[in-house]
């Protein structure tokens, strides 16, 4: 079944009794024309007005395409967690689930979604999403009201989410005894960064190393792992060191199967100048430094993976569809079409293939079905 099949199941909420405009012709309709470029409502009533005879190959569009308002209307009608039922049951279908698996979980502001109304001003929509990182599946998203409410959120989303053989990272703000419980009770690992938010965590592990260092070198220098990266004048080193926990860091007892704490060292070196930062992290994961590191790392894959191509791509921020005129739907069909863009064969950038599904039906047609590509 494609992602339009599940979007039968989607709760049309309009009372109108004679509704002129089938709810998924619209979803259509208006995913289409976000694929192709479309950036707010008269964009998607231009396309569709062009596009018509393709997009009846696909849906009836039985009164052909409704103006720009009647389009704005319809999609802020659709309920938000009708949009997300959709969407993970879709989502279940693709994800290819393996041991070891890492899922990063990231927020996300929509600045464009920041207005006025009536004189008040209206706070930009705020977005956790859970993201495969090897594949760059997005598997679900939620609101958030504020950067505070991400924890609450995070652990909501944890709850209807298949994790079993993952590991999970997250930011320093999920450091949070009752999240990484959560993660260990859904049979899953963790990784989370250590700051200032856990103070007495943070200053426990710096000195477990320092103390390390000095009383048994031994042990100190055995796990680590370096690596060194440079282009157009900037060198990046990152020096990773992992020290099992033990008795002498009392702070962890209470984080459940606390297995290590990894010290993290990067030197940037920029025009001759140079920078130092080092940041801690706390796991349960039993695998060795070098794997750690990679999820350390490729945990900020999804500013990349996803929030990059959102924004520089897909022109997130710049939409001003603000959160009471269906901001946080859109935000949905854009992550939908993310995944299904980046599923498609064709070796080329999501940019690439973007501007080749404006220009070639049937290439759009390949993307949004999953119809096999004939070589060009």
């Amino acid at each position: 079944m494609n992602f339009f099949s599940y979007c039968e199941q989607i709760e049309d909420s309009r009372i109108d009794i004679n509704i002129e405009y089938d709810l998924v012709d619209i979803i259509f309709l208006t995913m289409t024309a976000i694929l192709s470029g479309a950036k707010g409502w008269k964009d998607i009533e231009v396309f569709g007005l062009a596009k018509l005879t393709w997009l009846q190959q696909y849906r009836p569009f039985a009164n052909g395409i409704p103006t720009r308002h009647s389009i704005g209307r319809i999609i802020r009608s659709i309920k938000a967690e009708s949009i997300v039922d959709c969407f993970e049951q879709w989502i279940t279908t693709q994800r290819e689930q393996t041991d070891n698996t890492h899922i990063a979980f990231d927020g996300k502001v929509l600045k464009g979604s920041r207005h006025q109304r009536l004189g008040e001003g209206i706070n930009a929509l705020q977005l956790m999403t859970a993201m495969v990182v090897e594949s760059g599946l997005i598997l679900t998203q939620k609101e958030t009201p504020s950067k505070h409410n991400e924890i609450s959120v995070m652990q909501t989303m944890l709850k209807n989410l298949s994790v079993k053989d993952a590991i999970i990272s997250a930011d320093a703000l999920h450091c949070q005894t009752k999240t990484v419980d959560m993660i260990r009770h859904q049979g899953a690992d963790y990784m989370v960064q250590i700051k200032g938010n856990q103070k007495n965590l943070h200053q426990d592990v710096q000195a477990f190393f320092r103390n390390t260092q000095s009383t048994n070198s031994e042990l100190y220098k055995q796990h680590t792992f370096e690596e060194i990266e440079g282009e157009h004048g900037r060198l990046t080193q990152r020096h990773y060191r992992l020290l099992p926990i033990t008795d002498w860091l009392i702070e962890t007892n209470k984080w459940i199967d606390s297995h290590a704490v990894i010290e993290v060292t990067r030197l940037r070196e920029i025009k001759g100048k140079t920078a130092r930062e080092i940041s801690y992290y706390m796991t349960s994961s039993t695998q060795d430094i070098k794997t750690l590191s990679h999820v350390i790392r490729n945990h900020w894959s999804i500013e990349n993976s996803q929030h990059w191509i959102l924004d520089r791509i897909f022109r997130e921020d710049e939409s001003t569809i603000y959160a009471g005129d269906g901001a946080k739907n859109m935000a949905l069909f854009r992550r939908a079409l993310l995944n299904l863009v980046k599923r498609h064969p064709a070796k080329d950038s999501v940019r690439g293939k973007m501007m080749r599904a404006g220009w070639d039906d049937k290439f759009r047609a390949e993307i949004l079905f999953g119809q096999k590509m004939n070589k060009v």
